[in-house]
């Protein structure tokens, strides 16, 4: 497998979608205020990371491979998280809406595309379904990293790839290839009626923020390198054990990628 990981510098992936910036604070509780039953956080340190479909474009980057993305241009969302440790005390949200794009993006060069759906408005029905159409079209791959509840606009896509608690979203006859994101369990490749179970490989859990985001990132590498689905999804499942084992969001390089082979 490590030839298929040398394949991927030559490949180039887009990746469109809903970014954000994840801020961890990180620091240090000694004592309870006085004003409410709530602990005192002392700030230390304070890191800013690529979040959301941002950070699906850093895990795609780390593989190697050329990267393009398709992203608003206005102020990003951003989750801050405040951790003691790898203890993670409090999640604050700033959360933006996006509207949809007006243009579309350049397909010249582009060997698959990943939908990072956070469900902020940029990947609006009507651009969704013009650019599975036209990925169709110029037969390039689509992975779908899925948000909302209404999945139909997704139709078309070579993968899905929903968590368990977007699996009861999915209509089996609208998407023939699944990868379900099965968090302590590992994955479920559903492809053209047949099922295969790929088990966590995780040796220690610290953070599954972002783990999602490199699993799609994974397979779009894969696809875009003309590598088999099965094949994928285990090198998918050896690099999200790999991140949940870091704290915050993280990302899978092609040589750890290699080391864990």
């Amino acid at each position: 497998m490590n030839d298929i990981i040398d394949e991927f510098k030559e490949v180039t992936v887009l990746v469109v979608g809903d970014p954000m910036l994840d801020v961890y604070h990180s620091g240090y509780v000694e004592r309870i205020s006085p004003e409410a039953p709530v602990p005192v956080f002392v700030e230390v340190t304070r890191e800013t990371r690529m979040g959301g479909a941002a950070n699906v474009a850093a895990n795609v980057r780390a593989l190697g491979c050329n990267v393009k993305t398709h992203f608003p241009t206005v102020n990003w969302g951003e989750k801050h998280r405040y951790m003691v440790g790898s203890h993670h005390l409090l999640r604050i949200d700033d959360d933006v809406d996006y509207d949809p794009p007006t243009n579309t993006p350049d397909f010249t060069g582009i060997d698959a595309v990943i939908l990072s759906d956070y469900d902020k408005g940029w990947l609006d029905r009507e651009f969704v379904a013009d650019l599975i159409l036209t990925c169709r079209v110029h037969t390039i791959p689509v992975v779908v990293d899925p948000k909302g509840e209404d999945f139909s606009k997704y139709r078309g896509c070579t993968i899905i790839c929903p968590n368990t608690d977007e699996a009861e979203n999915v209509v089996m006859n609208d998407f023939p290839t699944i990868l379900f994101k099965l968090n302590e369990a590992g994955l479920g490749l559903h492809e053209n009626g047949v099922e295969k179970h790929f088990p966590a490989t995780a040796k220690a859990v610290f953070d599954v923020c972002g783990a999602g985001d490199t699993v799609v990132a994974v397979i779009g590498a894969c696809l875009a390198a003309g590598i088999n689905l099965h094949t994928a999804a285990e090198l998918a499942n050896l690099a999200a054990g790999h991140v949940v084992g870091q704290i915050g969001t993280a990302t899978c390089s092609a040589d750890q990628l290699r080391a864990l082979l």
